[in-house]
């Protein structure tokens, strides 16, 4: 009895197993996938596919996958065999673009003419920019606020005109001509005010996109200062990309980027990361923790964490 026991709670669980694996497929697979490079490492090529693409990017998707390629064929041409290989779908690691504050900032900074590196120039010159125009933005929310008041009662003093004059049956010509003269007058001070807060608003955005960017300058400098607060800034650690492995899923997230170059620069970084690459201290490479290049080839610092990881040399 207790041996057919044993058999029962075995088949039990090997029928268990093969419920997980089938309803769990892409999980499953990535698993195998993991282990398989601890064992094997680089030895068949690591399979990517495109997942979402947001489209604020302003990228479609057959752009995106020649960048995929371009950025792939960076290690292709280090190793010298092909370590990545696009597939329509169902890769190992799954490759999307995120649309956050992180572009939108870029994206801002970019229609004002403001090209981002990643340099110490770049964060004092933001910096100079943000002290500026935060000087002016708290003066003009001030003013605006004067504004909205002086316009409130100047409609509250125009809506009882028009009260009183229709609580005595009507307007003599005189008054009914004045009335409409008011009324020109509120409606100009109105689109006066709307055209000030838009303004205003654009300062706001601009203020809070230079926030963002200083705060991932700090972050990625290592800069001993403050981080902004601003609305819309995004405080602690800033990343262009993310290689994540979690549930046996691998995914590639992409958050921002201000030139294709750079695009595929962080394909080609978080890539190395899902060929289990970590980072170099060679601030020209790849690899490096920053994305600071312009250079598409691999580094001698970038060819010798790949040999040691594939096992190459």
């Amino acid at each position: 009895m207790r041996r057919l026991l044993g058999w029962v709670v075995l088949i039990a669980v090997l029928g268990g197993g093969g419920y997980y694996a089938y309803t769990h497929q892409a999980q499953v697979r990535g698993v195998v996938r993991i282990v398989q490079d601890k064992v094997t490492p680089c030895a068949t090529p690591l399979t990517y596919s495109i997942g979402s693409i947001d489209p604020r990017f302003g990228i479609s998707k057959s752009a995106l996958a020649a960048d995929l390629k371009e950025a792939a064929g960076i290690w292709t041409k280090a190793a010298g065999k092909d370590l990545l290989a696009y597939q329509e779908s169902g890769g190992d690691v799954t490759v999307s673009l995120v649309y956050d504050e992180r572009q939108a900032a870029t994206d801002k900074l970019k229609d004002l003419g403001i090209d981002l590196d990643k340099s110490r120039a770049t964060y004092d010159s933001l910096k100079a920019r943000y002290d500026s125009l935060s000087a002016r933005v708290e003066p003009e929310r001030a003013q605006y606020d004067a504004k909205v008041a002086a316009y409130k009662n100047h409609e509250a003093a125009y809506n009882a005109e028009v009260k009183a004059v229709n609580s005595r049956g009507g307007a003599t010509p005189d008054e009914y001509e004045n009335i409409q003269a008011d009324k020109a007058a509120l409606e100009a001070e109105f689109a006066a005010l709307k055209s000030y807060e838009r303004a205003m608003n654009a300062d706001i955005d601009t203020v809070n996109a230079l926030a963002t960017t200083i705060n991932q300058l700090i972050v990625q400098l290592n800069l001993n200062v403050a981080q902004y607060n601003q609305t819309g800034a995004a405080a602690g650690e800033f990343e262009e990309g993310l290689y994540r492995f979690s549930g046996g899923v691998q995914t590639i997230d992409i958050y921002e980027y201000s030139n294709r170059v750079r695009l595929v620069r962080v394909l080609a970084h978080e890539m190395g990361h899902a060929l289990g690459f970590e980072h170099v201290k060679k601030s020209d490479a790849i690899m490096y923790k920053i994305n600071q290049s312009t250079s598409l080839q691999a580094t001698a610092a970038d060819i010798a964490e790949m040999n040691a990881v594939c096992r190459l040399k």
